[in-house]
């Protein structure tokens, strides 16, 4: 369990990192085939789709289900 001090530090950093135009869960949740496939091919994101990435930095749950998704593309890919 994370100490309050923590907690409140990670608040303190996902409110500086907060931009005038984000994209929430479900818009991200519409992209994130296309997302994990430029990623698997070796794209940056960054570059490609920054809003993704700025919401993936700051949401664990989108972060998780995009990680899990590129595992099993990549996994895919090595398998052929």
């Amino acid at each position: 369990m994370q100490k309050p001090i923590e907690i409140i530090k990670r608040l303190a950093e996902m409110v500086a990192e907060t931009q005038e135009v984000e994209y929430s869960c479900d818009d991200v949740y519409c992209l994130l085939d296309q997302c994990v496939e430029a990623v698997a091919r070796g794209e940056d994101l960054v570059k490609l789709m920054p809003l993704v990435q700025q919401h993936l930095d700051m949401c664990p749950d989108c972060r998780e289900e995009f990680e899990a998704l590129l595992r099993v593309v990549r996994a895919g890919m090595s398998a052929v």
